[in-house]
């Protein structure tokens, strides 16, 4: 039997009690140059790796969805590996990354072994390159360097020379062997590689995905911060009676980058080399989270195709320590919040009394299958929808997204299928919105009530979807008491009060009992 590839980390291991090195925010590490370099050259070399190699990008990049096929011997019954909307979703991500994070950086040793000149140093580098995340959870890192998402080349040390040289970019897009694109869903089968946010022939087009992301960035960073409130594995996850869940705002940060492009698409998402940037900044919260709470899933499931041996795979709970486990860590340099300033800001919530603050959030609930692909709903305190759909995230009235990153032909997928019934939900938090546009000064019900039911509005779009044809759809106010103990760094979430009038009698607003 042929020896299958195992996901062990980076090389070489430090000795024992030494710290792994870190993975560095990805503005931190564009601007170090020989890992920069390295980097670089590695992934365009990962790239160029036949199509038939195991630890090819063409077949990493294929376990996430399409093409469906079985990843290194391990069967996949042509349906997938995906866990979305499980309670593995965070352990699953972390070999994943990993793998790619191992097969990029082996890459980069080799290059490093290349180099005529400061060679110690250059080995050094490639010692300690790991996968950079993209700090999305940072209003300063919430839109990623223009190195990411816009240059058409970099520049970069060679082997053969210190002069700084010119490359094409990898960063930008994955262009896939030739013919290989034909197992995709339109529109994807007729386009050479990636793309975000694609105009008609499939090319990227930046300054829209960097304007849907500086939209979206304070509701991002906001319900990032809400996470360290929760306490359970299943509502870190998936979500609680008022905080968007992990998963949740992974969807947002999918659907803002692709745009109708490979991030926004489930079955072709992990080609875009983004994709690794986000799922390790994913990782990094699970690990931040798992710090403060040291709470796990207990679920002992293979987490296939991802082997730990040649005989085993690896499971959630012997992945807990990234550091053993993984040979990597997290750089503190860039943390992008103190613990006092994550739990500070909950949308700037309103104190009602000396250390409770009343949030008021538009719940979004809907089964996920049900527009044909990733959409999202958009909540504007407004009487009525802006009418020009592409202002849509930038018009003074938008409060808000709830993101589904779903798979437009579930029945391909046995995970997707198996949760082709579920309720997915999300949460908008209003309050700053709600003052800015009332010109109120409390949040008290009596003041917030009858201003929304005049002033709240939605609509929902995969491009743009009529609400009548959406009959899963349930748009529901509510309001969360948040208490924050003298001391505490994060509030504790009370018990949410819905108001099923602001909605109700509305298409696509709070159902009838």
């Amino acid at each position: 039997m042929a020896n299958r590839l195992l996901v062990e980390g980076a090389l070489p291991r430090p000795p024992p009690g030494v710290p792994a090195h870190p993975r560095l925010e990805i503005r931190r590490f564009v601007a170090d140059i020989r890992q920069f370099s390295l980097y670089v050259q590695a992934l365009q070399a990962f790239y160029d790796r036949d199509r038939t190699n195991v630890a090819s990008h063409w077949q990493i990049g294929g376990i996430h969805g399409q093409p469906y096929v079985d990843w290194d011997g391990t069967p996949s019954g042509g349906r997938g590996y995906c866990v979305h909307r499980t309670e593995l979703f965070p352990t699953w991500h972390r070999p994943y990354v990993v793998l790619f994070e191992q097969e990029v950086q082996r890459i980069a040793r080799q290059i490093a072994a290349t180099y005529t000149y400061d060679r110690p140093i250059w080995d050094g580098a490639a010692a300690s390159l790991r996968q950079p995340y993209w700090g999305w959870d940072n209003l300063a890192t919430v839109v990623p360097p223009d190195q990411v998402i816009l240059s058409p080349t970099v520049q970069i040390m060679r082997p053969n020379s210190p002069a700084l040289v010119s490359v094409p970019n990898p960063f930008l897009t994955y262009t896939y062997p030739p013919g290989a694109n034909s197992v995709f869903i339109p529109p994807f089968n007729g386009w050479p590689r990636t793309s975000r946010y694609p105009d008609g022939a499939g090319n990227s087009q930046p300054a829209l995905l960097r304007s849907a992301l500086q939209a979206e960035a304070q509701q991002i960073v906001n319900n990032t911060q809400r996470l360290f409130s929760l306490t359970t594995w299943n509502t870190f996850t998936l979500g609680s009676g008022a905080t968007t869940g992990l998963e949740g705002i992974h969807d947002t940060v999918h659907v803002r980058t692709g745009g109708g492009g490979n991030m926004s698409s489930v079955p072709v998402a992990a080609f875009d080399p983004i994709f690794y940037l986000h799922h390790a900044q994913v990782d990094r919260v699970i690990d931040q989270w798992y710090r403060r709470h040291r709470v796990w899933t207990p679920n002992a499931a293979n987490l296939l195709p991802f082997r730990r041996t040649q005989a085993a795979y690896w499971q959630s709970p012997a992945i807990i320590d990234n550091n053993a486990v993984f040979n990597y860590s997290y750089d503190i340099i860039n943390s992008t919040q103190s613990a006092s300033s994550e739990g500070a800001a909950v949308d700037e919530p309103t104190t009602a009394t000396d250390s409770v603050a009343l949030e008021w959030s538009v719940r979004v609930q809907c089964k996920e299958y049900e527009v044909g692909g990733s959409f999202s709903v958009y909540i504007f305190i407004a009487n009525e929808v802006p009418p020009n759909h592409a202002e849509w995230l930038l018009h003074p009235t938008f409060a808000g997204t709830f993101d589904v990153f779903a798979n437009p032909n579930p029945e391909q997928c046995e995970n997707c299928s198996a949760h082709a019934d579920d309720i997915v939900k999300g949460f908008v938090h209003i309050n700053s919105k709600f003052l800015e546009r009332s010109k109120q000064s409390s949040v008290e019900p009596d003041v917030v009530v009858p201003y929304l039911k005049q002033h709240l509005s939605w609509a929902a779009n995969g491009e743009v979807v009529e609400l009548k044809k959406f009959p899963s759809l349930e748009v529901t106010v509510l309001c969360t008491p948040l208490d924050l103990p003298a001391g505490a760094d994060y509030p504790l979430e009370g018990q949410p009060k819905i108001y099923p009038d602001i909605t109700r009698g509305r298409v696509g607003g709070e159902h009838a009992a």
